[in-house]
């Protein structure tokens, strides 16, 4: 008989990632997976794919699927986003309450990393920006905590940087 005292959790796994087709795809996986938050971090968002027709559907379901879920960005220039991101601005629009975007000052400002960050339990991270190698990690809590760590740090350094009201569309 099934002990309901014993919960299986289920392994960590890792991906390499080479392309940088394979981190906007993993990109897409974390977003299928976060059930409660997403923590994006790149330099502005432009390699991501995040203002396709797709990404515009995922994001959304997700802010959707519970009214605590919350979507933080931090980028360092935010001129890609205010130009080029109508979807996303929409979004914004939409869920200003639960969706944040920040851009990066001080000592944030030479981070050249780039990460995607789901529950706390599920990450992509690419080293360096520059470099399309990087790895997607799933269910490690222990990993994981380390890139919330990061994520945080860069958070601490930036400064609400786009509102729902933003124009020049």
């Amino acid at each position: 008989m099934h002990d309901p005292e014993q919960i299986v959790q289920p392994r960590p796994e890792r991906l390499a990632l080479s392309t940088r087709k394979e981190y906007r795809d993993a990109l897409e996986r974390l977003v299928g997976l976060a059930q409660h938050e997403l923590r994006i971090f790149d330099a502005d968002v432009s390699g991501l794919d995040i203002n396709s027709p797709q990404k515009y559907e995922l994001l959304r379901a997700f802010l959707l699927r519970g009214r605590n879920n919350r979507l933080y960005i931090a980028v360092h220039d935010t001129d890609y986003i205010r130009t080029s991101c109508p979807r996303l601005l929409s979004l914004l629009r939409q869920f200003s309450d639960r969706m944040f975007i920040h851009q990066t000052q001080g000592e944030a400002d030479s981070a050249q990393d780039c990460l995607v960050l789901a529950d706390k339990q599920h990450f992509v991270r690419r080293p360096v920006q520059a470099q399309p190698r990087g790895m997607l990690t799933v269910n490690d809590e222990d990993e994981s905590r380390g890139m919330l760590l990061r994520f945080s740090e860069i958070w601490d350094n930036s400064f609400p940087a786009v509102s729902a009201t933003t124009s020049g569309l």
